[in-house]
């Protein structure tokens, strides 16, 4: 409660400076792929970033490191693999006195590589059927939350798949009166394989169910945001080369094909130099460096309902981390909600 009206003072204070009406609540949101973030001795999960705890130890110094220059009040942290992770990451913050910070972990359903999508926020979540993050997920056939595709194999014949979104977090904070319900993604990656690129189409129409009856369903505005591993065919990145093979993007922010139009805008838009547009970048030699021929594409996308847009003051890439903490930059919007209260 101390922190919520400490939070309320500076809001004040801010506005008092800037200009803004006392009714209006800066807030800063952000996702970031901190790449495969495993706490000193966990071996979670079946690949590694770093084998050596001090390697690691390092990495989580760095990445604490972002979260304090980007300052965000509500981040969406992707491939954490573990609740140590997160707390260990939350444990350096409030040493830098970065005490508003809490962090909230939920298991993942990858067995394989173990990554989470978690949240990190100085903003209290809702408690929502008394859990403050969930992950969508069932582990049967039950049609809510898994969807059937087809992959076409190597000898040219087809075959159905059920498939589910393993890597997800949803949960929901109120802003200034402003009922958000987030929902974290980390889809299936490589936007260049089929059959990736057909799991991926099935997460995506998961996605659409859990937008419509977790956070729609309950009287929230939608927020989808994460590690897309796919091309908005809307927004023209860096790399011009590279297009979309799938809906993906536009079956998430077009989820309620009985309205007309977009549900959902890429922030990416209001991101005026092209070149800027990036969020991954492909060390295809492993070198370290950036050479002429790696790639560096936009695949980690912010949705932002319609009725928010004219509230975004700013939205940009974080571009100032290197290959060392992460092969992902942080993408950031800067909002002014209005109270709704």
């Amino acid at each position: 409660m101390l922190l919520i009206f400490r939070r309320l003072a500076l809001t004040l204070c801010f506005c008092q400076i800037t200009g803004f009406a006392k009714a209006e609540l800066p807030v800063r949101i952000a996702t970031f792929n901190a790449e495969i973030l495993t706490a000193p001795g966990s071996w979670a999960g079946n690949l590694r970033k770093y084998r050596w705890d001090v390697a690691r130890e390092a990495q989580f110094e760095r990445v604490a490191a972002v979260i304090e220059a980007i300052n965000p009040d509500v981040l969406n942290l992707i491939e954490v693999t573990s609740k140590d992770s997160v707390d260990l990451l939350v444990e350096i913050l409030h040493e830098k006195g970065l005490t508003e910070y809490q962090g909230y972990h939920v298991e993942s359903n990858d067995s394989f590589t173990s990554m989470d999508v978690a949240l990190i926020t100085k903003i209290p979540p809702d408690e929502v059927d008394g859990k403050f993050i969930r992950t969508m997920w069932s582990e049967d056939d039950d049609p809510t939350w898994r969807q059937t595709y087809q992959v076409i194999g190597r000898s040219g014949r087809a075959s159905n798949r059920n498939g589910s979104l393993s890597r997800n977090s949803i949960y929901y904070i109120t802003i200034n009166g402003h009922k958000l319900g987030f929902l974290g993604l980390h889809l299936k990656s490589n936007p260049s394989d089929d059959a990736a690129n057909a799991q991926r189409s099935a997460q995506a129409k998961i996605a659409q169910r859990i937008i419509q009856q977790e956070i729609i369903g309950r009287d929230y505005l939608p927020i989808v945001w994460g590690d897309i591993n796919d091309y908005d065919p809307d927004v023209p990145d860096r790399d011009e080369s590279r297009d979309t093979a799938t809906t993906v993007v536009r079956d998430i922010k077009d989820f309620d094909r009985e309205q007309e139009g977009d549900e959902l805008v890429n922030v990416a838009k209001l991101i005026p130099r092209q070149a800027d547009r990036y969020t991954s970048f492909w060390d295809r030699n492993e070198n370290g460096a950036r050479d002429p021929y790696d790639v560096f594409t936009m695949i980690d996308h912010i949705f932002l309902p319609k009725q928010l847009m004219p509230h975004v003051k700013r939205a940009f890439i974080f571009h100032s981390i290197d290959l060392a903490t992460s092969d992902h930059r942080a993408v950031v919007v800067d909002l002014v909600l209005p109270d709704k209260e």
